[in-house]
């Protein structure tokens, strides 16, 4: 099969860890410094991903667009996320008011992009230290996703944990979806 080119959104409040999961995964990097995204930042990842049902490998070409967070420009994010094959919503463990938000994005998303794939990114457990409030934090993000029909997985941009996962399970969503 040809090389597979797809647009994937990356959505999420502000200084949830969306470029740094990003930047992980394109580039094996990550940094301390913080620079937030204004508008939408756009990455390519050729990578080999195998389909769900078959088992056949795909070459596919992510076009990763890191869309600025905040919920107070959804009409340009709306405008960002036309023709997207499939998103990423993200939420940062040490802040449950981001899961919370969670709602807003999915919302917006199945709004533009009904019924293409979706997966709700747990960011920052590496951060995890066993607290009440990050288990609640951790039990309200398990809750969200189960709520939404979204698979939820547990990252980390700064050590790495579950970042090529994340970005090859929604892969391996997109080609299910084009059978």
């Amino acid at each position: 099969m040809a090389n597979l080119a797809q647009k994937v959104c990356i959505v999420g409040e502000f200084s949830v860890g969306k470029t740094s999961l990003i930047r992980r995964y394109v580039r094996g990097l990550f940094s301390e410094d913080y620079k937030a995204t204004l508008g939408v930042n756009c990455y390519n990842h050729a990578g080999q991903f195998q389909h769900p049902t078959t088992g056949e490998t795909h070459s596919i070409n992510l076009i990763l667009w890191d869309i600025e967070g905040g919920q107070q420009k959804s009409s340009m994010l709306n405008t960002y996320l036309i023709g997207a094959s499939g998103a990423l919503l993200i939420a940062d463990l040490t802040r449950p008011e981001t899961i919370q938000a969670v709602d807003h994005y999915f919302n917006l998303l199945e709004s533009v992009i009904p019924g293409r794939p979706k997966v709700l990114a747990l960011n920052k457990v590496d951060l995890m230290d066993g607290s009440p409030t990050m288990t609640q934090t951790l039990a309200m993000a398990k809750a969200k996703a189960k709520a939404l029909g979204l698979r939820l997985v547990q990252t980390s941009a700064s050590k790495g944990n579950q970042v090529p996962e994340l970005f090859a399970g929604l892969a391996s969503d997109i080609l299910r979806l084009r059978d």
